[in-house]
């Protein structure tokens, strides 16, 4: 039996948590993981945490292991239709090595670009019929929370050293 490609085309409209923001995707080449790294989920965390503090509801969800969605495509395959005046841009921190876009208005987590020349789209945005592409690869296990035991924790199939 052979192994189904895990590289995708992927056509889809995105919007943030409130649709303030709304864009496209038109990747011929997209691939979905998930990252356990402290920088994502302390991103990620950062978001609810202002979201909160708002009134507003979490926008920045995480899997039980602290895991972060990602639909990897091309900086170049995203286009924001409405909205771009609600879009920050930041580091989490003086150390992190990603600038990572979210919406203003709700603190949706949006996109991460790096050096790579790659962009992270957080694959929430993403309808779950446009959600095709299966998660291929969980990265970074090392910093994966226990879990509440409810599931099995996930077999890491990629790590880097930090």
């Amino acid at each position: 039996m052979s192994k189904v490609n895990p590289i995708q085309a992927i056509k889809a409209n995105i919007q943030c948590q409130c649709g303030t923001v709304k864009g496209s995707i038109d990747s011929p080449s997209a691939m979905r993981f998930v990252c356990y790294s402290k920088d994502c989920r302390g991103y990620h965390n950062a978001l609810n945490a202002l979201a909160k503090n708002a009134g507003k509801p979490e926008a920045a969800a995480l899997d039980p292991f602290g895991g972060c969605d990602f639909t990897q495509i091309y900086p170049c395959e995203i286009t924001i239709l409405e909205g771009q005046d609600q879009l920050e841009t930041r580091h989490i921190s003086k150390n992190s090595p990603i600038p990572r876009t979210y919406a203003k208005c709700c603190f949706t987590p949006l996109f991460s670009t790096g050096s790579t020349g790659a962009a992270l789209l957080n694959s929430n945005l993403l309808s779950p019929e446009d959600q095709h592409c299966e998660v291929e690869y969980r990265i970074i296990g090392r910093h994966a929370l226990k879990g509440d035991g409810s599931v099995p924790k996930p077999s890491m199939s990629w790590s880097v050293p930090f």
